[in-house]
């Protein structure tokens, strides 16, 4: 009988035992199933997708201290680093103002970032998709690499009748190799990759740039390959031979800086006039140029080699001021819209600290009829130096930077001796 009675109880207890069984199995998984925060701070490592659909490797450094994130783009020594940022835990955007440019990012359960970099090109959008995974090993190489690339190259670019000659020079320590490619325009800034198996692959990206340089041994002594510049042009063809003592009269064909672009009639003075970032106009007449010895730059705040040249014409601005030397920017900005335009040249401005007048000459695609004494134009930055007679004694195309070492340091120097010999002339 007492067992008939307790049954009840017993089952009601069972029950009571299952259901808290149940709720800690919950509890349990949940609390498994959480996912902890990750920590986002370190290199993260991926591709980014040209319009061609060439995947450019590159490195993405990020930094989360409280609510404030910093992100840098990493090409060897090279930082390029975001203006402002925010990660809410799953989204994370890197704005670069001085590119016009932003980066926007989700994570995924797997820990991918994937999302996209988006800049003003010319008049229209480049949207390059990405993913990085977060301290990714290096794509790196073996210790045995597959060939030896270090020192000067030429590189043949394009087809004929359309080729053209560019420098190059790498350096290299095991597989690993880092280097520049320059052509007439200037270098594209430090790139790392490696050489394995008998083929060379190069990437820069920063922001601006998504540059690839891939090219195979041909067994003659020369590399044979392709070259994307990450924009909407098609991939190039490209022949890489080095540079040596029995070819050295390739040097005699590479184009020269100094006499690529001219003036139309170099009796007659170069003419500016254009307003400058309050809107007050400035010209080549005004008194503040009078027999003084004038650096007149076309530049743009799109463009990375002019963030290489500005310090520089300010170190000499600085410097030479008061014997007589005047720097003035022309900047063309990419869409013609003044009020985007000019904003965007205040960035680039404040962020080099140029106290020498930046003034906002159009869109890119107007230079021809802004500035028609020029023959053969197409660089950027492209420095016009004008003597105190008010004629152009010479004009540099494109600029050589840091990343191409002794060739920075011997430009540098060319020009500031170009300049003492014009600042030591008599005023007319």
């Amino acid at each position: 009988m007492d067992s008939h009675r307790n049954a009840p109880l017993a089952s009601a207890l069972r029950q009571r035992v299952a259901w808290l069984a149940l709720v800690f199995s919950f509890l349990i998984s949940a609390t498994a199933c959480q996912r902890t925060p990750l920590d986002i701070n370190g290199p993260w490592r991926g591709t980014v997708k040209n319009p061609s659909g060439e995947e450019i490797a590159f490195t993405l450094e990020l930094k989360k201290e409280g609510e404030q994130i910093t992100g840098a783009l990493v090409n060897g020594d090279e930082r390029v680093t975001a203006s402002s940022g925010s990660f809410d835990g799953k989204m994370l955007k890197l704005r670069f103002d001085f590119y016009d440019a932003e980066l926007t990012a989700t994570l995924d359960e797997a820990g991918v970032m994937k999302g996209e970099f988006v800049r003003q090109y010319r008049r229209q959008m480049l949207k390059r998709p990405l993913q990085a995974t977060h301290n990714a090993a290096n794509e790196s190489a073996s210790n045995t690499p597959g060939g030896d690339v270090s020192g000067e190259w030429i590189l043949r670019v394009g087809e004929a009748p359309k080729q053209s000659l560019w420098r190059a020079a790498f350096s290299q320590q095991g597989a690993e190799v880092r280097g520049t490619i320059i052509p007439m325009s200037g270098d594209w800034g430090q790139m790392s990759g490696a050489v394995e198996n008998g083929e060379l692959k190069l990437y820069r990206f920063d922001g601006i740039n998504a540059r690839v340089l891939k090219v195979k041994l041909t067994g003659q002594g020369t590399w044979e390959g392709l070259v994307d510049l990450g924009l909407f042009d098609p991939q190039r063809k490209v022949i890489a031979e080095r540079l040596t003592a029995q070819n050295k009269d390739l040097v005699a064909s590479l184009p020269n800086p100094v006499t690529y672009t001219r003036m139309s009639n170099p009796a007659e003075p170069f003419r500016f006039s254009f307003p400058d970032l309050d809107g007050k106009t400035v010209s080549a007449t005004d008194d503040r140029f009078t027999n003084k010895v004038v650096v007149v730059s076309i530049t743009g705040s799109w463009c990375p080699n002019c963030y290489d040249e500005g310090p520089l014409l300010q170190e000499f601005y600085s410097r030479y001021r008061a014997q007589g030397l005047e720097v003035v920017a022309l900047a063309f900005e990419y869409t013609g819209e003044a009020a985007r335009d000019i904003e965007q040249v205040k960035i680039f401005a404040r962020k080099l600290g140029l106290q020498y007048p930046v003034l906002y000459a159009g869109a890119t695609d107007e230079t021809e009829k802004k500035l028609p004494q020029l023959v053969n134009f197409g660089a950027y930055p492209t420095m016009i130096f004008i003597g105190r007679d008010g004629l152009v004694k010479r004009i540099h195309a494109g600029f050589e930077g840091k990343a191409t070492g002794e060739r920075y340091l011997t430009l540098k120097t060319d020009l500031e001796n170009l300049l003492k010999e014009l600042l030591a002339e008599d005023t007319p």
